[in-house]
């Protein structure tokens, strides 16, 4: 049989149908029978609309409910006003909202309200043109507001950290007792943050963002024919800012610096610490002194040494959260808010007399960048994600002049050390500035007449809570609670607002009055006495951990490469300790206490062959009455804070309450926390109360 050989593609496919067709098969449908299918429609307007940050949709959200708010108070359509945008209605809006009060200081805050304010009309209204007219009479309606209501118009200081500054500010977190964090993890991860934000120069977005996976830990060959290899750590920034379009991810490489003098400014040291401290390397129980033994194996490049894929999408600083055994390390990032938080009372405690904010860090870096003789304007504006050198010279270079003026136009050497000195924040350190206020200006703040009043409001209308349900507490979701919860704010803002106040005029008056008695102090041959030195301070010891991480970062570099790996390994494990402490802040005490620890005097003791003292158990089974079971089992405390007694059975039981048992479900199963009933499962709250009254003889 001949096989029929086909040409045409479309008559092979019919002579096959058709031999189906005879064989009794249905023939498949063509593409000539085939209908045309609907085309899926998956536009949605909402799909279209730009994406902002979050910090922006805040502020729309801010100025579309001030908008809202105006239009009903004087009896306006909200949409048709935002839609014709009257100058009219413009103006009285602006009016409006400074004079109901707020914290509009600056005539830029106007000019960003009202960009924020056009482009909330174009969102609302789909409207986006504004009349030439109305923005050029806004221009001049902004200046004569700012007229009217004493709005600054001075730019703020942009201040720079430079590495010598940085060493004041890690020395005060380490070493001054005033620096208090609820967890030592804090402590290690700031101090991180604070390095890699002077080495890399990134964001406080950016340095928050940093995750496990943007590590990159390996040795590489010393390229000084030396066979300890060097260790080498990337830092890989991906959440960078989205301005005009997503960034490109910067790496850093950031390599040990041999022989360093001091740890203090060491990234490797700190990052380690806290790797170490997660158990974060894939290889099974790694220590320090191993690591830095380690050898590149031959006719290799690097040995990388990875970090556990259960980890990779973890943040590098995180936030702390409260349990029922205390607080521990959360998985969630730190915020914005609590580094800047943290960075302006860092500031304040090394008597900086500028504030210090994160792109104070930035603005060294830039500097450093821009004064290197290795580093072009092109690798600048790459490592801080600028468009162009425009962007620098407006918004990083400082308005203190940095170099030698003098020497360049006089045909001098230029006299780097002293111009440096002079332009770094560290010149404003003054141990006796003023920081806090004293009792009598206290006692000032609260007889003030707008404070009085404020405060008298607030109890009034407290009262009228109280006889209409009882308590306050019970008058909540009513509109008296309402009242009473604004005059409660009003009181507080009016309150901080004086403190504020006062504060700075007591500063303003100490940088006047200060030079001027120091220089008549000397001139007269005496010595002036300053208030730190009269007053008596209570100060906290630190503890053994850090003081440990103090004495190991603060230690200088041997002469032989062996002490400095033996320097290093001993830091590492240090921070490593130190991470795993919860530090507690002391509350102020009002009244006196009773005994707050478990002393063990010479009595107590019994001697073993006149060598040994064997000291008694600190967490036996039969604990004092008044002792906390879950500080007793929270192995981060150190010894006084878990052994420590409360003054009566009500304050154990609100600390009991407040600390621990209100994070956990009653109704919810529970371990007992004490170290000698190994995690013993109890079956609800109460019972644990029953157990702890039972078997440990608390008053719970």
């Amino acid at each position: 049989m001949v096989d029929l050989v086909c040409d045409n593609p479309s008559t092979e496919h019919e002579h096959i149908a058709m031999n189906d067709y005879r064989s009794g098969m249905t023939p498949p449908r063509t593409t000539t029978m085939t209908e045309p299918r609907k085309a899926e429609d998956h536009y949605d307007p909402g799909r279209t609309k730009k994406i902002y940050a979050p910090k922006s949709r805040e502020l729309q959200s801010l100025l579309k409910k001030l908008w809202h708010s105006y239009c009903n108070t004087h009896g306006k359509e909200p949409t048709d006003t935002l839609r014709t945008f009257l100058i009219k209605d413009l103006y009285n809006f602006f009016h409006w909202m400074l004079r109901r009060g707020g914290r509009i200081r600056k005539a830029r805050t106007l000019q960003t309200y009202w960009n924020t304010l056009t482009l909330v009309r174009q969102l609302e209204t789909g409207c986006y043109t504004v009349d030439p007219a109305v923005q050029v009479e806004m221009c001049g309606a902004r200046q004569n507001l700012a007229q009217e209501f004493e709005l600054s118009t001075a730019k703020e200081d942009k201040p720079i950290m430079r590495a010598e500054d940085e060493f004041e500010l890690l020395k005060t977190l380490w070493e001054s007792p005033d620096v208090e964090l609820q967890h030592e993890y804090l402590r290690a991860q700031l101090a991180l943050m604070i390095q890699l934000a002077g080495i890399t120069g990134n964001r406080p977005g950016a340095l928050r963002r940093l995750q496990y996976k943007d590590l990159k830990i390996a040795l590489l060959p010393n390229c000084d024919g030396d066979d300890r290899p060097r260790l080498v750590i990337d830092f890989t920034f991906e959440h960078t800012k989205r301005y005009l379009g997503g960034k490109d991810a910067n790496t850093f490489p950031v390599p040990d610096i041999p022989s360093e003098s001091c740890l203090l400014l060491c990234p490797q040291t700190m990052l380690l610490g806290l790797l170490f401290a997660d158990d974060a390397f894939a290889v099974p129980d790694l220590s320090p002194a191993e690591l830095f033994e380690l050898r590149i194996p031959p006719g290799k490049r690097e040995l990388r040494i990875p970090i556990k894929q259960s980890k990779a999408e973890l943040p590098l600083f995180r936030r702390t959260e409260r349990t029922v055994r205390g607080l521990r390390v959360s998985n969630d990032a730190v915020t914005e808010n609590w580094l800047r938080e943290r960075l302006r009372q860092l500031g304040t405690i090394t008597n900086f007399e500028m504030p210090v904010k994160p792109y104070c860090f930035r603005r060294g870096h830039g500097e450093a960048l821009d004064s290197s003789s290795h580093i072009s304007d092109s690798q600048r504006n790459l490592i801080l994600q600028h468009s162009s050198s425009a962007v620098f010279q407006h918004n990083y270079l400082s308005r203190y002049i940095t170099q030698d003026t003098q020497a360049a136009y006089r045909g001098l050497e230029p006299q780097t050390a002293i111009i440096r000195a002079a332009s770094g924040m560290s010149r404003s350190i003054d141990p006796d500035r003023p920081q806090s206020l004293n009792d009598q200006q206290l006692l000032q703040i609260k007889k003030h007449p707008e404070v009085v009043l404020a405060r008298r409001t607030r109890d009034r209308l407290a009262e009228e809570a109280r006889a209409r349900h009882t308590t306050i507490t019970r008058s909540r979701d009513t509109r008296e609670y309402a009242a009473y919860r604004r005059a409660q704010y009003e009181y507080l803002h009016r309150k901080r607002e004086m403190h504020k106040a006062m504060l700075k005029q007591v500063q303003t008056r100490y940088r006047e009055e200060q030079p001027i008695d120091e220089i008549l102090c000397q001139l007269r041959g005496g010595a002036r006495i300053s208030e730190q030195t009269t007053s008596v301070q209570a100060i906290s010891p630190l503890s053994s951990e850090r003081q440990r991480v103090l004495a190991a970062l603060l230690t200088f570099a041997p002469s032989k490469h062996i002490g400095d790996q033996e320097r290093r390994v001993e830091a590492i494990k240090a921070v490593a300790a130190l991470c795993k402490r919860q530090e507690v802040t002391e509350r102020k005490v009002c009244r006196k206490r009773a005994a707050c620890t478990v002393a063990f005097n010479e009595g107590e003791r019994t001697r073993t062959h006149g060598k040994k003292e064997l000291v008694p158990d600190p967490f036996p089974i039969h604990c004092l009455p008044t002792q906390c079971i879950f500080c007793i089992g929270n192995q981060a405390l150190r010894l006084e804070k878990r052994t420590k007694q409360f003054r009566d059975r009500s304050g154990l039981k609100r600390h009991l309450l407040r600390k621990h048992l209100q994070y956990h479900d009653p109704k919810q199963r529970i371990r007992c926390p004490h170290p000698k009933c190994d995690d013993q499962w109890l079956e609800h709250a109460d019972h644990l109360r029953n157990h702890a009254a039972k078997v440990h003889r608390t008053w719970t």
